[in-house]
C-alpha cells in the first residue's frame, strides 16, 4: 500500500503539531492552572452577582463588590484568630525543639535508633588524644549532638523536602502574590459577563452541532458548582466537628484550629493531614496523652470525612468512582504540589462529563446520567 506524499506530511504536521502544543501548555502549565481557578471562583461568585443583578445593580459593579466582600470576610476572619494562632505557635516553636530532643534521647535508648541516621562523628581533639578527661556537662552534650545531627535535624531536611514537593509551581512571594491577584480579575470578568465567553465558545462550534454544545456547556458549569457548593459544605462540617471536639478535649485555640481543618479540608486527603500537625503539636505541650486523644479525635474525623461526608456530599452528587479521586489527587499532586491537589477534583468532574456526554453518550450510543440537579 503506498501512502502519498501529501499524506505522510499531514500526519508528520499533526503529529509536530501536537508535540508542540503538548510542550507549550507544559511550560506554561502555571497559567492554565491560574485560569481554571479563576473561571471555578467566577462561577462561584455569578449566582450571587445573579441575585445582586435582581436587585437592580448592574454586574460590572456587582462583581467587584462580592469579590471585596468575600475578601473583607477572609481578612476579619484571619483578624479575629491571628492573636491565638500567633501566641500557640510562639509557645510551640519554644517548646517543640526541647520535645523532639527529648524524643530523640529516647530512640537513642531503644531498637528505633537505626530509624534516625547519624552522621559521623568528628575526631577528638588533641588535649583528648594527650590523656586529658573528655569534658563533661549539658554544654558538651549539647555541641555534641549539634554535631550528630540527630532527630532534629531529620525533621528539617524532610520538612524542607516536603515542601519542595508540596509548593514546586509557587518559586516566590511575588510569584504566589501575582497568580492570587490574577485569579480574582479572572473571576471578577467571569462573574461579570459570564454569557460573552459562553457565546464565544460556542462561535467556535458548527450550527449543527451547537445545541449539543450549548447542553454540555450547561451541564458543565453546574457540575462544577455542585463540587464547589459540596466542598464549601464538607469544611463547614469538618471544622464545626474538629473545633468541637477539640474545644471538649480542652485544647488551647480549638476554635482557631476547628477553622484552620476546616480550610485545609478544601485540598482532598492531604489537607486533614496538615491541620492535624499544629493541634498535636498544642496538645503535646500539655501532655502526651492529651496528644493521643487529640490523634484518634483526627483520626475518627478522618474516617467520618473519608467514608459519610465527602461520599454523601461529592460522589453522590456528581458520581465519581473514589478510586478516581485518589489517583487523581495523588498523580496531579506528585506533579503540581498542593495546587494540583486543590484544581484535582474538580479536573476529575470535568473529564468525567466530557467522556460521559461526548463519547459514551454520542459515540457508543450507551445512555448514562450525566450531571446533577440544581
Amino acid at each position: 500500500m503506498e501512502i502519498r506524499a501529501a499524506t505522510a506530511f499531514r500526519v508528520a504536521a499533526i503529529v509536530f503539531g501536537l508535540l508542540i502544543a503538548l510542550r507549550f501548555l507544559w511550560i506554561a502549565h502555571a497559567i492554565f492552572i491560574v485560569t481554571f481557578l479563576g473561571v471555578l471562583l467566577g462561577l462561584a461568585l455569578s449566582r450571587a452577582v445573579d441575585f445582586l443583578e435582581k436587585l437592580h445593580i448592574r454586574r460590572g459593579i456587582a462583581a467587584p463588590l462580592v469579590v471585596v466582600v468575600v475578601l473583607g470576610l477572609l481578612v476579619g476572619l484571619g483578624a479575629l484568630l491571628a492573636p491565638s494562632l500567633r501566641n500557640q505557635t510562639r509557645q510551640l516553636s519554644t517548646e517543640l525543639p526541647k520535645l523532639v530532643d527529648q524524643a530523640d534521647r529516647w530512640l537513642q535508648q531503644t531498637p528505633a535508633k537505626s530509624l534516625v541516621q547519624q552522621p559521623p562523628q568528628k575526631q577528638e581533639q588533641q588535649p583528648q588524644q594527650q590523656g586529658q578527661p573528655k569534658p563533661d556537662g549539658p554544654q558538651q552534650k549539647g555541641k555534641e549532638q549539634e554535631q550528630s545531627g540527630g532527630l532534629r535535624a531529620q525533621l528539617g531536611k524532610e520538612v524542607r523536602g516536603s515542601l519542595q514537593f508540596l509548593f514546586p509551581i509557587v518559586s516566590s512571594i511575588f510569584g504566589a502574590v501575582g497568580g492570587f491577584v490574577l485569579v480574582i480579575f479572572i473571576a471578577m470578568y467571569v462573574a461579570a459577563q459570564p454569557g460573552l465567553y459562553r457565546e464565544g465558545i460556542l462561535h467556535l462550534v458548527p450550527h449543527d452541532k451547537r445545541h449539543r454544545a450549548t447542553e454540555y456547556i450547561d451541564t458543565l458549569s453546574k457540575t462544577l458548582r455542585q463540587w464547589l457548593l459540596a466542598r464549601l459544605m464538607a469544611m463547614v462540617l469538618i471544622g464545626a466537628i474538629t473545633g468541637g471536639g477539640l474545644a471538649l478535649l480542652k485544647v488551647e485555640g480549638a476554635a482557631a484550629l476547628g477553622v484552620l481543618a476546616g480550610l485545609l479540608e478544601f485540598v482532598p486527603f492531604f489537607g486533614p493531614i496538615v491541620s492535624a500537625v499544629p493541634a498535636l503539636g498544642i496538645a503535646l505541650l500539655d501532655s502526651p496523652q492529651k496528644a493521643l486523644y487529640v490523634l484518634i479525635l483526627y483520626l475518627i474525623v478522618q474516617q467520618l470525612e473519608g467514608n459519610v461526608i465527602t461520599p454523601l456530599l461529592l460522589e453522590k452528587r456528581l458520581a465519581i468512582p473514589p478510586i478516581l479521586t485518589v489517583v487523581a489527587v495523588a498523580a496531579l499532586g506528585m506533579v503540581f504540589g498542593v495546587i494540583g491537589m486543590l484544581i484535582a477534583e474538580p479536573l476529575l468532574a470535568v473529564a468525567m462529563v466530557t467522556t460521559k456526554m461526548l463519547y459514551v453518550n454520542d459515540v457508543v450510543g450507551d445512555e448514562v446520567k450525566v450531571g446533577t440537579d440544581e
